[in-house]
C-alpha cells in the first residue's frame, strides 16, 4: 500500500510528505523513506513528537494555526539545534478562511522573528482567488501551499480545494 503509493509519488518526480499524529508514526516514516516531515498545527505543543521529528533527519515543514509564538518559538528553537532543515508554515485553521481573518502580517512577523528560516503559506481560502497568494509573496511566504481535490460525479469539492486547473492559475 504505502510503499507503493511512495514509490509511485517519486517516479512522477514529487517530494513525498507525511504528517504524523504520535511517536510510532515518524518511526512509520522514516520505514517508507518519505522525505519530509509535516508538523501538523495541532501539533506544535507535543513535545514528545517534536523531539521524534528533530532527531529523524528529515527536513520538516511545522504549521502555525493558531500557536502562540512561544510555542513557534518553541518548535523553530527545537528544530534549530538538532541542526533540521525546516520551513514555518503559516496558516489559519478556518475552512475555508474567510479573507478577512487571514492574518497575512503573521508571515512578516514570523519572517522577522526568523530571519534565517523559510516562511510559508498553507492556504485555504477560496481557490478562485488569485490575489491572496501575490500578497503572502509580499509579505515574505517563500513556501507554498494548496489542499488539492477532483470533482467527482456524486461528490462534491470542499470550499478550500482547488481543481488542478486552479493550481495552475494559483502558480502563474
Amino acid at each position: 500500500g504505502y510503499k507503493k503509493l511512495i514509490k509511485e509519488v517519486k517516479k512522477q518526480n514529487m517530494v513525498s510528505i507525511s504528517t504524523p499524529f504520535d511517536e510510532e508514526s515518524v518511526d512509520q516514516i522514516l520505514d517508507l523513506d518519505i522525505e519530509v516531515i509535516k508538523i501538523a498545527s495541532c501539533c506544535v505543543t507535543d513535545r514528545p513528537l517534536l523531539k521524534k521529528i528533530a532527531k529523524a533527519e528529515k527536513p520538516v515543514i511545522a504549521s502555525t494555526a493558531g500557536a502562540k509564538i512561544s510555542d513557534i518559538d518553541y518548535v523553530a528553537q527545537l528544530l534549530e539545534s538538532n541542526k533540521v532543515h525546516f520551513a514555518l508554515d503559516h496558516c489559519v485553521a478556518i475552512y475555508p478562511t474567510p479573507n478577512d481573518q487571514l492574518n497575512l502580517n503573521q508571515i512578516a512577523l514570523l519572517k522577522k522573528r526568523h530571519n534565517n528560516i523559510t516562511i510559508g503559506w498553507s492556504t485555504h481560502e477560496s481557490p478562485d482567488d488569485y490575489e491572496i497568494i501575490k500578497m503572502a509573496y509580499t509579505m515574505g511566504a517563500r513556501l507554498f501551499e494548496r489542499h488539492v481535490g477532483l470533482k467527482r460525479k456524486g461528490s462534491p469539492l470542499n470550499a478550500y480545494s482547488s481543481q488542478p486547473f486552479q493550481v495552475k492559475n494559483w502558480l502563474n
